[in-house]
């Protein structure tokens, strides 16, 4: 190898000094968008206008996505970008609305925050960020009870306590607490949490016969621990204490389970890092103090209540008719057994609303004439802050627009008729139209399949590497596509046995589907599969083939994951809604079809695609009805032409398959798409232009 000359590494330096200055007037323009997004909150507080317009952060990041594009910045980039200044604007106005009604809770004073543990502790670094521009004095506790008796006697200004986590659930002890108290809600913060196994430096696994957790940690960790190391778990009062006990032990034998930034304050090694059950996991904390606050109309907010409506039949079902009457989404319903009155329960709500708005006071008003027990528990500001997502259709066009110079046009209006139910073999009941009208809307992660959305699920026919798949997922974004999906894995390609490259290719999916922010698809072949493939896959496909394997049909419909289910080309309709019969009666409400051809005599293509099988099943059923029109079209025109007809005629999504080399080649009877026609597809799809 050459070694670099003076001349390059001069070159080199001179570059880095370039991005730095780019750099600092990045910052600088950042400050200053900032400060106009104070005047805004000025503007709008004069008006009394809400804080958040998502029409208009829509307009913006399209106009943004647009410029960017002739500029070869992909969309998906910008859209993270400008998603983020947003939300810090929207999080800056809503703090200085909130500084002018509360000025101490904001300030840069110092406070005294009770948390359960101390520094390491997650509650600990919730209130940390959620008191984030003062110096704060930190109340170490020992239990849940203890921050509470903290902020009631004054030792205290402020509680910071868990109340759930996705993982594990409700922290009942909290609600009881808060119920017993007369503490009042005045904040949440939530706290992305990812454990790891720490110990001191130069510690080995090996080395490991404990293991300190707080239990809702060693909760949230039970199913990775019993694969690492056959330690035994202690319990402790907090993850502090875990911290405290491996920070001072000798010899070195125990570990402890505790944050990234922990294992940074106790000058500890991390082991083993993502060791948590699930991948996503989030724990919210409430914050506390003895009075309520004031939150501006302006600001999104949530309120808390508890409330007992006693043993009479449907009492609960006439408090949250009045919710939905009210137009009040309900984002937090927990139940709690009452002490000494068996089988009463203590509900606790959140609601999406002001206690100072008129139509928030008027429901409550209402709710306290049907309830023996309601308490309002506090209205603070939300955490809950989804980002603006760009409808597909814009971003097929700007994708058209930058690939061939073109102008969009106009979308394609959607049918807003509704299907006149038809009567099914009466076994066939659950996803008939007589048992449930409207249509039934699937989310995944913030797509929704089903009723007036048109989705798009698309991905490679063959699984060859890592890299094929996130160029796949990177174009699937930038073209408007929803939810990223595979076929085949190559073994060869991937140089392993059919069972490295199975686990492998759900790896590779998985990243790219986490680097895009979208969700994927994979199919299940064996009742095997499906625990390995319910932890990595946002949606599990059943093949044609497999339509009436009833193992797998009882297996799918006893998990909480949405189920795509194809027809085989040789059943009826009867005998594919028979199937998904199967999987509602077990449980699982998230079934969706797909139609993709019928076996005729036609010897020019492997499958006939019965369009008129779209209409008959958006008659019979509320599921979702897709279309798969690889399997019948010879040719990418032919493709492209059936997949407009299936959208004519109903159909509420479409799946292709794409790769970035292929040119439109015939793959097992399918006809694959390079991305040059996936793109031209997308723009057409979102046209009146076949």
């Amino acid at each position: 190898m050459n070694k670099p000359t003076n001349n390059s590494l001069n070159g080199l330096s001179d570059i880095r000094t370039a991005i730095t200055s780019i750099d600092n007037q990045l910052l600088e323009l950042l400050s200053q968008r900032r400060h106009m997004s104070q005047q805004v909150a000025k503007q709008k507080r004069s008006i009394d206008k809400a804080l958040r317009d998502q029409t208009r952060e829509r307009e913006l990041l399209e106009a943004l996505i647009k410029k960017a594009s002739k500029k070869g910045l992909d969309s998906h980039y910008i859209q993270r970008i400008f998603n983020t200044i947003i939300e810090d604007s929207v999080q800056y106005q809503q703090d200085y609305m909130q500084s002018l009604l509360q000025p101490e809770l904001k300030d840069d004073s110092s406070k005294s925050l009770a948390v359960l543990g101390g520094k390491g502790a997650y509650s600990y670094l919730a209130a940390k960020k959620f008191f984030s521009k003062s110096d704060n004095n930190y109340l170490a506790c020992n239990s849940f009870d203890e921050v509470f008796e903290a902020v009631i006697q004054g030792d205290a200004d402020y509680g910071v306590l868990p109340i759930e986590n996705t993982t594990s659930g409700g922290i009942t002890e909290v609600y009881d607490l808060l119920l017993d108290s007369n503490l009042c809600v005045i904040g949440e913060e939530k706290y992305a949490v990812n454990h790891c196994l720490v110990a001191p430096k130069g510690c080995k696994l090996s080395q490991i016969t404990q293991i300190a957790a707080h239990p809702e940690a060693g909760r949230q960790c039970s199913k990775q621990l019993k694969t690492l190391v056959s330690a035994k778990i202690k319990l402790v009062e907090s993850t502090a204490h875990a911290l405290e006990m491996v920070a001072t032990q000798h010899p070195i034998s125990i570990a402890a389970i505790a944050s990234q930034e922990a294992a940074g304050l106790f000058n500890l090694d991390i082991l083993k890092s993502d060791i948590t059950n699930q991948s996503e996991n989030i724990t919210r904390f409430l914050v506390l103090a003895k009075k309520p606050i004031q939150v501006a109309l302006s600001v999104q907010c949530k309120t808390s209540i508890a409330l007992s409506t006693g043993q009479k039949a449907g009492s609960l079902a006439e408090v949250l008719s009045l919710f939905h009457e009210a137009e009040i989404p309900l984002t937090k319903l927990e139940s709690r057994p009452i002490p000494n009155k068996p089988w009463e329960q203590m509900f606790y709500i959140d609601l999406e609303g002001n206690g100072k708005d008129p139509k928030v006071q008027s429901t409550l008003s209402d709710l306290s004439r049907m309830c023996r027990f309601l308490r309002i528990l506090g209205s603070y500001p939300t955490k809950d802050m989804v980002a603006t997502q760009l409808p597909a259709a814009s971003l097929a066009k700007v994708k058209l627009a930058a690939e061939q110079a073109a102008n969009s046009v106009k979308q394609q209006p959607q049918s807003a008729d509704q299907p006149q139910p038809s009567k099914l073999n009466k076994e066939i009941r659950l996803v008939s139209r007589q048992h449930k009208s409207s249509d039934t809307l699937i989310e995944v992660k913030q797509q929704i399949i089903g009723g007036d959305h048109f989705v798009v699920i698309a991905g490679p026919n063959r699984l060859v590497c890592l890299e094929q798949m996130l160029a796949c997922a990177s174009h699937a974004r930038e073209t408007g596509i929803n939810i990223i999906s595979t076929g085949v894995v190559d073994p060869n390609a991937l140089h392993s046995d059919n069972k490295q490259a199975e686990k492998a290719s759900l790896e590779f999916l998985k990243q790219a589907a986490n680097r895009y922010f979208m969700p994927c698809m994979v199919e299940i072949t064996s009742p095997n599969q499906l625990k390995t493939l319910a932890h990595s896959a946002d949606i599990i496909q059943l093949s044609a083939a497999n339509m009436q394997n009833q193992a797998l049909l009882q297996l799918l419909g006893q998990i909480n994951r949405p189920v795509m289910l194809r027809r085989d080309p040789m059943a009826s309709i009867e005998q594919l809604l028979t199937a998904a019969e199967s999987i509602l009666g077990l449980g699982n409400q998230q079934v969706f079809l797909c139609e993709q051809g019928i076996r005729t005599i036609d010897s020019q293509s492997g499958l006939t695609l019965d369009l008129s099988a779209v209409a008959l099943l958006k008659n019979l059923t509320h599921l979702p009805v897709l279309v798969d029109p690889t399997y019948a079209a010879k040719d990418s025109e032919e493709l492209k032409a059936l997949t407009i007809a299936a959208k004519a005629v109903g159909a509420q999504g479409i799946i292709i398959e794409f790769d970035q080399s292929l040119d439109a080649v015939s793959n097992n009877n399918q006809t694959l798409l390079d991305f040059s026609s996936m793109t031209q597809l997308m723009s057409q799809l979102h046209t009146n232009e076949v």
